[in-house]
Formats: C-alpha cells, sequence, structure tokens
C-alpha cells in the first residue's frame, strides 16, 4: 500500500507537469499567433440556434470583414474602434462599440497574447481550449489545433448568457489584404 507521504508526493509532482505543460502550450499558442497578420477563412457561426456561413478576412491589429452568405448581403465590419453590421440588400448599417466585445483582444496581438496567458487551459481529443472571463464582456472560450497550434474558433457566452459559436476553415495565413476591404459603407 502506498504511503501517505508518497501519495502526497506523487499528487504534487502531477500538478506541477500540469502546470508546466499548460505553461509550455500557451507559449506555443502565442508564438504561433504573433506570427500571423492576416486570415482569410471561411466560417460557420451559430447563434440563437441559427447556424450561419461566409468568409472572413482579418488584418491585424484593428480589422475585420466577414461577409455573411445570407439573403440580407450581411457583412460584419470591424474598423479600428467600430463594429458594424451592415446589410447591403437594404442598404442599412448598424453601429455598435467594440468596448464590450472580445474582437479588440482579437485583433491586437498583446490584448490577445494576455487574453491566452491569464486564460485556464484544458486538452481534449480534438483541441486545446483556452477558458477566459471578463466582468464587462462574459466567458469566451477559444480553440486551438494540437498539432500547429492554429486557432480553430471561439464560443462566447455573453453576460445575458446567450452563446455564440464560431468556427474558422479553411485557413490562408499571411496573405496581403487591401485595407479598403475594411472601409465602413455610408451610414444609413
Amino acid at each position: 500500500m502506498i504511503r501517505k507521504s508518497t501519495l502526497i508526493l506523487i499528487i504534487i509532482l502531477l500538478f506541477i507537469f500540469n502546470k508546466t505543460l499548460s505553461a509550455n502550450e500557451k507559449e506555443k499558442i502565442t508564438e504561433n499567433l504573433n506570427s500571423i497578420d492576416t486570415l482569410k477563412f471561411e466560417f460557420d457561426q451559430i447563434s440563437f440556434d441559427k447556424k450561419e456561413s461566409g468568409k472572413c478576412f482579418l488584418k491585424r491589429p484593428h480589422f475585420l470583414k466577414c461577409i455573411y452568405e445570407d439573403k440580407n448581403q450581411k457583412e460584419l465590419i470591424v474598423n479600428k474602434n467600430i463594429l458594424i453590421i451592415y446589410h447591403a440588400r437594404y442598404d442599412k448599417s448598424y453601429f455598435y462599440p467594440t468596448k464590450k466585445s472580445y474582437f479588440l483582444d482579437i485583433l491586437d496581438k498583446k490584448k490577445f497574447e494576455n487574453l491566452i496567458l491569464s486564460g485556464s487551459i484544458t486538452q481534449n481529443n480534438n483541441h486545446f481550449e483556452i477558458i477566459y472571463s471578463d466582468k464587462n464582456k462574459g466567458e469566451i472560450v477559444l480553440f486551438f489545433d494540437l498539432i500547429n497550434f492554429d486557432l480553430e474558433g471561439w464560443k462566447i457566452v455573453n453576460l445575458d448568457g446567450s452563446k455564440i459559436t464560431f468556427i474558422l476553415k479553411n485557413i490562408f495565413k499571411n496573405l496581403e489584404i487591401d485595407n479598403k476591404l475594411f472601409q465602413i459603407p455610408n451610414a444609413s
């Protein structure tokens, strides 16, 4: 039978090993993310039990544009501190502040790195998950590939309890993307 002191030592060593593994994986994730200046990818978004798809262009540190494949020709545009939902079919723009969203954290390399390093990491069969909570934004769970540490998507639980899951597919890194793509449509 294992003595109590041996059992305690094993538990302490497993705890230390797990902390070392977590720090190492987080470091690899942040190294990979910091090497990326632009992304082009397809996405699936699930919110309010509705699935939407499209493609996105991301250019750090300030720009994101997602073009949805829907009848309203919806676009989500982040241009510095402004978030716009634009419906091209109706030529209507809706403006929102970004300070209560995670968009600025994801777009800015240093903020994203701090979010990852401050979050707790777990591993399952499919990916690493980093969970981070902010009292003003809610909770975000980031998904990263187990092998190449690429961002695979995220799930956000807003302060009101609503959930948005955003999955990235067919990712292309560091392509040339013109800033004109992120221009704000005329306000309607």
